[in-house]
């Protein structure tokens, strides 16, 4: 027999009794209505902490430990998304999410979509406007699920606890127990599919993934399983498909956008780098590796237009990339190197300007200087400054294929033959290379 109303309502109260409840939305009017909802639940006025921004719900989540959250899933478009709040919750409790509730609220019946689409880690879901009596049966059904699961769900537990123990034959029976249980068995396939492919059977694993996703076509836990198969077997096209679909229906953070791009430069989507450029504007908080993926992956789609001779679009992404890595060397040296390659000496020096002062010290500084050089000439001006570089002991592979270069067109005989002898001392796999370019039989 199923709980009472009466009796519902009693156990939700003793639940709440010793939880602490963050409820973080940007709305005065929606964090009212959700506090008068615990009030009239029974939450102690003291454990309900209403905040209205991502930055003070991500501190509290830190510091106070909440057991029970309720964000709006647009809580904020630059700092981070409901979604993102709950990674942060597994985080900082990991051992207590079990018992902990996360509630996503709503007006946006697709985000409400992608809440339920993030099955195991959701809780519940609230569509705005809502009412009181709503929000209330939500609550309780939700904590009700937790603390009375179906067995549904603890066949899917333990099948998970069998996994991770690797004790995969146990886990799969369990798994196999659970898929009749619910219309829409997509987190039991997951599981399948990652016991499958624990045991390296791939083929399978996969299918497991494919089929949960019949289920459930943007099941998020799937959808990165299939996207971790495919990546483990170089099967870039695909997974670069499969981790489109999941940024497209999942708000953007900084692992997966780095992924994206990643994937985006493997398979050659140049046109879609631009558009994961502007999503990275829209992030606030962005940590070194993916401001580095975002400048190296502009730097290459400029180098792939320059090369189809569409220069304007190309200096438009090089501008971007100097723009988001100020003050990066590397990234200005990948520039001017890839402007020194198109044969664009103006360009080249306006973006070697860029460079920071400690910078242009370097041996690579002075190189890239040289090469600037060679373009613009005159002849006697490229040989003038490499000289000076070889008493400096500067010098590259490049270096010395121009300097042998021009001192040919010098008539420079003796330099020709002392800097292809020089260029094979310092790079002697290169030796054939050179003394054929200096015409050394």
């Amino acid at each position: 027999m199923s709980a009472t109303p009466e009796k519902e309502s009693d156990i939700f109260k003793k639940y709440l009794a010793t939880r602490k409840v963050l409820i973080a939305d940007p709305s005065a009017t929606s964090r009212s209505g959700l506090f008068r909802v615990f009030q009239d639940c029974g939450s102690p006025p003291n454990s309900v902490i209403l905040v209205n921004s991502y930055g003070q719900a991500k501190e509290t989540i830190k510091n106070i430990k909440p057991h029970i959250v309720i964000t709006e899933f647009d809580i904020d478009r630059r700092s981070g998304s409901g979604l993102d709040l709950l990674i942060e919750q597994r985080q900082q409790q990991p051992k207590e999410t079990k018992e902990c509730l996360f509630v996503i609220a709503t007006n946006n019946t697709s985000q409400s979509a992608v809440a339920r689409a993030a099955e195991e880690d959701v809780d519940a879901f609230i569509i705005k406007p809502f009412t009181v009596e709503t929000v209330r049966k939500t609550l309780v059904k939700a904590a009700l699920l937790k603390l009375k699961p179906p067995e549904y769900l603890l066949l899917v537990e333990k099948g998970k606890e069998a996994l991770i123990a690797q004790n995969y034959d146990e886990a799969e029976k369990l798994l196999e127990q659970a898929v009749p249980l619910d219309p829409a068995p997509s987190l039991a396939l997951y599981y399948i599919g990652m016991t499958k492919f624990a045991r390296q059977i791939t083929e399978e694993a996969e299918g497991k993934y494919n089929k949960g996703l019949d289920f459930n076509k943007i099941h998020y836990k799937c959808l990165v399983g299939l996207y971790e198969l495919m990546g483990s077997q170089k099967r870039h096209h695909e997974a670069y498909e499969v981790v489109k679909r999941v940024s497209q229906y999942f708000p953007a953070n900084p692992k997966r956008l780095s992924e994206v791009l990643r994937l985006a430069i493997i398979t050659q989507q140049y046109d879609d780098v631009e558009k994961y450029y502007q999503a990275f504007c829209n992030i606030d908080e962005r940590d070194d590796t993916l401001v580095k993926y975002v400048c190296a992956a502009l730097v290459v789609c400029g180098k792939y237009y320059l090369g189809t001779g569409a220069r304007s679009r190309a200096m438009t992404l090089f501008q971007k990339a100097s723009a988001t890595g100020t003050g990066r060397a590397n990234i200005i040296k990948e520039i001017v190197q890839a402007l020194v390659e198109a044969n664009l000496p103006k360009d080249a020096r306006d973006y070697q300007k860029k460079f920071p002062p400690e910078f242009q010290t370097s041996k690579d500084y002075q190189l890239l200087n040289f090469e600037i050089t060679n373009l613009e000439g005159p002849v006697s001006a490229v040989i003038q400054i490499g000289r000076e570089l070889q008493k400096q002991n500067i010098h590259s592979e490049r270096f010395y294929e121009i300097m042998i270069g021009r001192s040919q067109e010098s008539s420079l005989k003796d330099a020709v033959e002392a800097l292809a002898y020089e260029a094979a001392k310092n790079y002697p796999d290169k030796k054939d290379h050179f003394m054929a370019l200096a015409k050394i039989s």
